[in-house]
């Protein structure tokens, strides 16, 4: 298993891991996410961004410019 010192470097990878982490933690914040990944911040945005566009994740306002991301609905069952 990787360490926070070894981020992931392929995009497939990056995105593997975010949704391990929101399988495991639950919905979180783009810097929730950085933090508990260890995946900066520009890898996380664009990770939600591809997972977004295929339904793995889905993003809810929270306050302005603040979303939480969660499990899109087709993984949910």
């Amino acid at each position: 298993m990787r360490t926070h010192s070894q981020p992931p470097t392929t995009p497939q990878s990056v995105d593997r891991r975010m949704l391990g982490v929101i399988k495991k933690e639950g919905a979180q914040s783009m810097e929730g996410l950085s933090t508990l990944t260890g995946i900066g911040w520009a890898q996380v945005f664009m990770s939600v961004d591809r997972l977004s566009r295929i339904g793995k994740v889905s993003l809810t306002p929270v306050r302005p410019c603040e979303y939480r991301i969660s499990i899109g609905g087709l993984l949910r069952r």
